[in-house]
């Protein structure tokens, strides 16, 4: 649910232009006025109105989503695939379920990275969307995700260990996007996107990296203070 408080000429004019602004049916906002506002006299003592505006995005984006992707489907010639919704926070994961899952995913899931593209081009949700949306065939993704974010997960308690950087393989950005959230609760590490075109490296590296010069100075004195003793 996102919160907006909004000022007009009215509250009439103030919900019209937000349903527009949004692109969103006014079925799936509710409005509280915060100030009726008054046109004064003459132009005088005029007073904008105020709404406080409660947007169920989550909702709306989940119902128009599974519509266009049935839509996209059914024009690809996928008439047996059947499209089911699942969110978790700010993420909502349309997974299809068809009979030739092969051809939707592709090698190395290339057709499904193309499908996510044309899907997000055709969503075009607002660059200040909260919302993250994941298409998927037979949950392939999803498993991907869970195995890549255990192996970034484990690979990070080794750098923080050595002080090492680590680099993934090359991935999508959905699943590079993964890694950087479960990663940024863990402490003393960092991970950084590096690469050109649309797979790109998660790079592991540790906020306290091995000071290598210092432990050879240091190694270096000894010998020469042990001489110097001797």
């Amino acid at each position: 649910m996102r919160i907006f408080e909004v000022e007009g000429d009215s509250v009439e004019d103030i919900i019209s232009q937000f349903t527009k602004q949004q692109n969103v049916p006014a079925d799936y906002i509710s409005y509280e006025v915060i100030e009726q506002g008054s046109k004064g006299l003459f132009g005088l003592g005029k007073k904008s109105a105020k709404v406080k505006i409660s947007y169920n995005e989550a909702e709306y984006i989940k119902r128009k989503a599974k519509l266009m992707l049935n839509e996209l489907l059914e024009k690809a010639g996928f008439t047996d695939a059947h499209v089911s919704v699942e969110q978790t926070d700010n993420r909502i994961i349309l997974n299809i379920e068809t009979e030739t899952p092969e051809l939707l995913i592709g090698k190395s899931a290339q057709t499904l990275d193309a499908l996510q593209y044309v899907f997000d081009k055709m969503i075009n949700l607002p660059e200040d969307s909260e919302i993250s949306l994941i298409v998927d065939v037979g949950f392939y993704r999803k498993r991907r995700v869970e195995e890549n974010v255990a192996k970034a997960l484990a690979m990070a308690e080794k750098v923080k260990r050595s002080g090492r950087p680590f680099k993934l393989a090359p991935m999508s950005s959905i699943l590079r996007k993964e890694i950087h959230i479960a990663l940024k609760n863990v402490p003393g590490v960092s991970t950084i996107s590096t690469g050109e075109g649309p797979l790109k490296q998660v790079s592991i590296v540790s906020d306290k990296p091995r000071n290598n010069r210092g432990r050879f100075n240091n190694r270096r004195n000894n010998r020469y203070n042990h001489r110097e003793e001797n």
